[in-house]
């Protein structure tokens, strides 16, 4: 059951994964009439490949689906990278939000939902996100929507954990992060032994070496990253 319904200009673009029609049809309609750009399906097989084909802001979904539960694409999309997800469910329990949340969701709201407190919350996620952000650093910018770091002429697109990282030193610059902090930001749990985080940055700072910037982000003896 794939759809789309297309927000107002460049709006930011919102997954819907749910299998009951009807009211997929009311959240591609509001969300629409909110302005954003909306594309629903009702399994989680399309919803793999709509995922693998294009970049979202947002994604709303719903757990019980016909080929699967919706938990295990929560998980992959926190794998995966920093979009998020909304749960939209009949499951009300507090043993299925706090797993809905630990599985990567990033808010959960139970059926039967009042659509104006649903429109809230997706501005609220989109918001946190800064889904259209466009950050700015000296000479160097940042595109969220694109990945895209330019300096001048030059272009580099990071890989999208790379980009998450520098985007959020950057956007909190003067704030010192520990290896923790980067860890919750970009996977939503302290992985055990990992030093992915140091070859995030190193990959980070080579390549804005090759951009001919200096040192963006410092390393604080014992205490973490920054960018000043």
């Amino acid at each position: 059951m794939p759809a789309d319904h297309a927000g107002k200009g460049s709006a930011a673009h919102v997954l819907v994964v749910e299998d009951d029609r009807e009211l997929a049809r009311l959240l591609s309609e509001q969300l629409g009439l909110s302005g954003y750009a909306v594309t629903v399906t009702g399994r989680l097989g399309e919803a793999r490949e709509r995922l693998a084909g294009a970049r979202f802001d947002l994604i709303v979904l719903d757990l019980n689906l016909p080929d699967g539960d919706g938990l295990d694409l929560a998980a992959e999309v926190r794998q995966d990278g920093s979009t998020p997800v909304l749960m939209l469910t009949a499951r009300a329990d507090v043993k299925s939000r706090v797993a809905g949340l630990y599985a990567g969701a990033n808010d959960y709201l139970t059926k039967p939902f009042n659509v104006a407190e649903l429109l809230a919350r997706v501005h609220v996620q989109l918001r946190e996100a800064g889904a259209r952000g466009v950050v700015a650093y000296g000479d160097l910018i940042l595109d969220r929507q694109t990945h895209a770091c330019t300096v001048g002429e030059a272009v580099e697109y990071l890989p999208e954990r790379e980009f998450e990282l520098l985007h959020l030193l950057v956007r909190y610059r003067g704030r010192i992060f520990t290896k923790e902090d980067l860890e919750r930001a970009l996977y939503g749990v302290v992985p055990p032994d990992s030093n992915t985080i140091e070859v995030y940055v190193y990959n980070v700072r080579r390549k804005l070496r090759g951009m001919g910037l200096g040192e963006v982000i410092r390393t604080v003896r014992n205490r973490g990253y920054v960018v000043v």
